[in-house]
């Protein structure tokens, strides 16, 4: 053992970046997995409020072009185009509308020709011989080809929506990792698909806390976003990041106490931690954000002075241009700087350092190691695919072996008592609804096809519909209860699953900083900044046991891997104790 224990020292000290594949084990640790856990819960639940307060007062459907409705406005279509687009991307945000939006030619077409040109042939993708109307079109000179193109390409199909609003058991994350394995999941491998699977699907699972970030920061900065929205995207990407720099500091604590002494604090000993350094934590990635709206107001005060004619044409908007320039390349640097947050979490749950000493020891270790921070992320990415997938498939597994155990029950059968309809309610996310619902019927159609829900056969299966409810197959109330029951269940379960992921991202963060730290400023990954109530908390559990403790085998002393401090024995007193008053 001491011998195993001391080559893999050797090697890191050769090949420092192996510490990265640590990530695995550390990563899969119950404090982890519960913190994980709680931090996801948290953020889908501010997200859920922030949406709840900002679309109040949105239509149930999109503005629709009315030529008299507008006629008020300087510039009608352009009005109407503005508010459409701001209604799309409140959809596409927080859902507004609810699920079934579809793109329709208002949203497709550039101008009020284009559109009365498409309403007049009645253009429906679904229609036959709508080839034969648009060719007609283009033809004619009405619309250009590309235009067509365009607009065919997107009317009718499904608008994505509730980026920030979709709770974690409903997010997708591709297809089931188990009916993926065994060829079950109705997804084709052509040529090309696994790389696809690997970039678009599995790689954003990976770093979901990372792209929790990204989507509220795109959209904030997206060009039709009206200034309403821009205050419900600035408020929603501070949540994530204060959530996630105080539940990412908890599980970096751990992952540093632990590399370094040994020990493991506890979910309650992290969130004590990152409770007294909070401030740090959430102040340090926040500046990114702050300095970049500062940046921004700054540019829109001179903007202002540059809409008078003449005057601001030539001095302001003309002669101060390259001033703009450069506080927008600096507002780039700093809100690339993102990727950077998860070094200003390590910093403070290694080095105990405050939010601004943070925020530039992530900036400085960005940009002046660049290169190396990219192959380290690629490094932890390549090896935490396999490692996520794999956990994703093992869930899956014991999932459905759990209820192919059930469903194997004798006579189970013949009393229309199989368990399918208990996993009614079950997460969609990774495809557990499809894994599950496999072989459930109602009246002899099959409610999973080709590795899909077909909705039409899972609401007659529910029995929403009274028309279409079906006597024989249709769920009871004790059926709902039941399912209900069992999706609570399954439901915490997911949410440990999906936690490893985020536990792993954090841990393999950690040590990404730790290895760029030692890079920079040659100090050692195992080096820890303990405050002194920490100190008598850590030294409390490693101090030498009194004379009444047996020894210790010589084999047992063996198997230590470290040695522990030795606190020296109070003065005995053999001189009989006096007992007068």
């Amino acid at each position: 053992m001491k011998n195993e224990q001391k080559t893999s020292q050797d090697m890191t000290q050769i090949l420092p970046w192996l510490v990265i594949f640590r990530s695995f084990s550390l990563a899969f640790d119950t404090s982890k997995l519960l913190l994980a856990a709680l931090g996801i819960l948290t953020t889908a639940t501010g997200w859920w409020l922030l949406s709840f307060i900002f679309t109040l007062g949105y239509d149930a459907k999109p503005p629709q072009w009315s030529a008299s409705l507008y006629s008020k406005s300087a510039n009608p279509w352009s009005t109407f185009k503005k508010e459409r687009e701001a209604w799309n991307l409140m959809h596409l945000a927080a859902a507004v509308g609810g699920q079934n939006q579809a793109f329709e030619i208002e949203d497709l077409v550039e101008t009020e020709d284009e559109l009365n040109i498409l309403k007049e042939v009645g253009l429906n993708p679904n229609e036959l011989g709508v080839g034969l109307k648009t060719s007609l079109l283009v033809n004619e000179g009405k619309i250009k080809k590309e235009r067509i193109d365009h607009v065919m390409a997107f009317l009718g199909t499904s608008k994505k929506r509730g980026l920030l609003t979709t709770w974690p058991w409903f997010e997708e994350r591709g297809p089931n990792p188990y009916l993926l394995a065994t060829g079950q999941s109705g997804i084709p491998w052509n040529t090309g698909r696994f790389w696809d699977w690997i970039i678009i699907e599995e790689t954003p699972v990976l770093i979901e806390p990372l792209v929790k970030v990204i989507r509220p920061a795109l959209l904030l900065i997206h060009p039709d976003a009206t200034f309403a929205q821009r205050l419900y995207f600035i408020s929603s990407l501070s949540w994530v990041i204060a959530v996630w720099s105080f539940f990412g500091g908890a599980i970096s604590r751990i992952v540093v106490v632990q590399i370094a002494r040994n020990e493991n604090i506890g979910a309650f000993g992290a969130l004590k931690y990152a409770r007294e350094n909070m401030a740090n934590f959430v102040s340090a990635p926040l500046f990114c954000p702050m300095i970049a709206i500062f940046l921004f107001l700054v540019i829109m005060v001179f903007s202002l002075l540059g809409m008078i004619p003449v005057l601001g044409d030539i001095f302001i908007s003309g002669l101060f241009w390259g001033v703009f320039l450069g506080l927008g390349l600096i507002m780039a640097l700093v809100l690339v700087g993102l990727l950077g947050w998860p070094l200003m979490v390590a910093t403070v749950s290694s080095e105990g350092l405050d939010s601004w000493e943070s925020f530039s020891r992530g900036i400085q270790y960005l940009y002046s190691r660049a290169w190396n921070y990219i192959s380290y992320n690629l490094l932890a990415v390549g090896y935490g695919i396999v490692v996520v997938f794999f956990i994703g498939f093992m869930a899956s597994f014991g999932v459905y072996l759990a209820k192919w155990s059930v469903a194997s029950t004798p006579f189970i059968q013949s009393t229309n008592r199989s368990p399918e309809y208990l996993f009614v309610y079950v997460p969609t996310s990774f495809g557990w609804r499809e894994l599950l619902l496999q072989g459930a019927k109602v009246d002899g159609e099959n409610i999973v096809v080709d590795g899909k829900v077909d909705q039409t056969a899972y609401r007659k299966y529910l029995g929403f519909d009274s028309e279409t409810r079906s006597k024989k197959d249709s769920l009871a109330w004790w059926n709902i209860i039941g399912a209900i029951l069992v999706a609570i269940w399954l439901g915490l379960f997911f949410l440990l699953v999906v936690g490893f992921g985020y536990s792993y991202y954090w841990c393999a963060s950690t040590f990404i900083f730790l290895l760029l730290r030692k890079d920079l400023d040659n100090n050692e990954i195992n080096e820890l900044h303990i405050d002194d109530d920490e100190e008598e908390q850590f030294t409390s559990v490693l101090q030498k046991p009194d004379s009444t403790t047996p020894e210790m085998s010589p084999g047992a002393a063996t198997n230590k891997s470290r040695s522990l401090p030795v606190v020296d024995a109070p003065p005995r007193n053999d001189e009989p104790e006096d007992k007068t008053n």
